[in-house]
């Protein structure tokens, strides 16, 4: 039965039915009071503020793609811009229609693949872009939270112990990546009494297949840590154009309502960063494709304390269409382009694993 529903929650049509099923649910019940005053404020939203987002949207996927091509120009120095764009777009659709954003790192590695970069090389690219927006995104909300626990928590009190929570979630992540590369006791107790822990507890079944799960993350983990000793300047690049991109992404709920004349001032564009912050924490843990349905929700919740109700809703609206809906119309453009593009070939040599400069490598992860 399980298995039966695992594969059902891999078919694609099925993610894509349940995204719009639950985006409905969540829009019948937020518009059934209000759906009038919602509607009357959206048929008056300014054409030229919705273009401004949807170029900003685009800009992000665009700052992705100069990220994915500063990587992977370490190995593979004719790799463009616009095979990065693409890249990010994929990268948008798939994590948009898989539960927990599952699919993202997939479709990127096929359309590597296809744009000449092998197996042995996408893993350890996608590796350090995650490494390094992980770590960017965790520094980044500990900043707004830092700036401003008081007020949130102040006003925020009946979800913020959940933001909290997502926030420790998603910097435990990256700590315990960095723990396990730096720290041999630290793995040597992973690997014995831990795994062993988690077995007879039954929190892992097959013992063999995780350790050998765990070595391998660990090996590639291993690798970019190295990558990012060798490679400073393309690191601290490679994080300013995360820090921009979050920023901007985090940003488009205030512009949103700009579009929609709904009154908002500069001095609230903290406050808009930080709330849809933490709406991203939210949803980390919300398991359906695109977190449908709760990403709607979480947001009206949430923005309902800077604006009211029928304002809350309509951005919420707009927003997701130009955060969601928008990357998965041009990503899906992206990957039937994609697809019908004739594959680069790999030659031999550049199916070798990664090269790291030898002195670096001989020293290690101390």
């Amino acid at each position: 039965m399980w298995n039966k529903i695992k594969q059902l929650f891999k078919n694609t049509l099925f993610n894509i039915f349940l995204i719009l099923s639950l985006a409905g649910i969540v829009l019948y019940l937020t518009l059934k009071d209000d759906g009038d005053r919602v509607f009357a404020i959206l048929r008056h939203a300014s054409v030229p503020g919705i273009i401004f987002l949807i170029v900003l949207m685009v800009i992000e996927r665009a700052m992705l793609g100069w990220g994915l091509m500063t990587e992977c120009r370490q190995s593979h120095p004719h790799y463009t811009w616009w095979q990065g764009f693409v890249n990010a777009y994929v990268a948008g659709l798939f994590c948009n229609i898989t539960p927990g954003a599952s699919g993202g790192q997939v479709g990127q590695g096929y359309i590597f693949r296809k744009q000449g970069i092998p197996v042995s090389h996408s893993v350890g690219i996608l590796w350090l872009d995650f490494i390094v927006y992980q770590s960017v995104m965790t520094l980044f909300v500990l900043a707004l939270l830092i700036l401003r626990f008081n007020y949130y928590y102040t006003n925020y009190s009946q979800f913020f112990l959940i933001v909290i929570f997502g926030f420790l979630i998603s910097s435990g992540i990256i700590f315990f990546l960095w723990l396990l590369a730096s720290s041999p006791r630290f793995y040597t107790w992973l690997t014995t009494t831990g795994i062993n822990i988690g077995a007879k507890l039954h929190l892992i079944r097959n013992k063999e297949a995780t350790l050998a799960n765990l070595n391998h993350s660990l090996q590639a983990f291993s690798k970019e840590i190295v990558v990012l000793k060798t490679h400073r300047k393309m690191i601290v690049s490679l994080a300013v154009e995360d820090l921009l991109r979050l920023t901007l992404y985090y940003s488009i709920p205030y512009w949103c309502a700009r579009a929609l004349n709904i009154p908002v001032t500069p001095d609230r564009m903290l406050d808009i960063i930080a709330l849809s912050s933490f709406v991203s924490m939210v949803n980390a843990f919300l398991p359906m494709p695109g977190s449908s349905g709760g990403t709607e929700a979480t947001f009206v919740l949430m923005f309902s304390t800077l604006f009211d109700k029928v304002d809350a809703a309509s951005i919420m609206i707009l927003w997701r269409f130009v955060t969601f809906y928008q990357t998965l119309i041009i990503g899906g453009f992206m990957f039937l382009y994609a697809r019908t593009r004739k594959d680069i070939p790999i030659r031999a040599e550049e199916n070798l694993p990664r090269t790291y400069a030898p002195d670096v490598l001989k020293e290690g992860i101390k």
